[in-house]
């Protein structure tokens, strides 16, 4: 796309399609899927570099499944506190996963959330929600979220994440 999309958007400009044209000739821009598809894949991708930036599993985060079993999924959930799961086909394009969801004590909560960057925010109101302490392995990437993005509490911060803070009010 980054190849072409310039001369697209040439021709959009020069010549002016109306909006059935445009339809016509792009109709994969008017599905919501195949339009947030890459953008859902970069925001998984700043999610994960998030937790390894800031020294951390991103696995604790995500946990991504292949064409999974009920029995031995469910089982392996049950091991983890709190997450969220992706399940996906073998040879799969990334970013098309069969389910997304949210699980806590081994319960799936909530399943066919559609992005992995929507179940991180779904996660944050659950933890909320549930009153939960957010988990030890994710320290530093929640207080983040929470107290540089969000902006709650953000007088105190870790070393790690006020590094992290000011690394990235410089550079904007």
């Amino acid at each position: 796309m980054s190849k072409t999309f310039s001369y697209r958007r040439k021709e959009v400009v020069q010549g002016k399609p109306s909006a059935g044209e445009f339809k016509a000739r792009w109709p994969a821009v008017f599905h919501v899927d195949e339009a947030t598809s890459d953008v859902n894949i970069k925001r998984e991708a700043i999610l994960k570099a998030l937790c390894i930036h800031l020294g951390e599993d991103d696995g604790h985060l995500i946990r991504e499944y292949m064409d999974i079993e009920g029995g031995d999924f469910i089982r392996h959930l049950q091991k983890s506190t709190m997450g969220i799961y992706v399940i996906s086909k073998e040879g799969g394009e990334p970013g098309h996963y069969d389910d997304v969801g949210i699980f806590v004590e081994g319960l799936i909560l909530l399943d066919n959330i559609g992005s992995v960057a929507r179940a991180c925010a779904i996660m944050l109101g659950v933890i909320y929600t549930l009153n939960l302490s957010y988990p030890k392995e994710l320290r530093y990437y929640y207080e983040f979220i929470q107290k540089v993005l969000l902006k709650m509490d953000g007088e105190r911060l870790s070393p790690k994440v006020l590094g992290l803070k000011n690394k990235v009010t410089l550079s904007v």
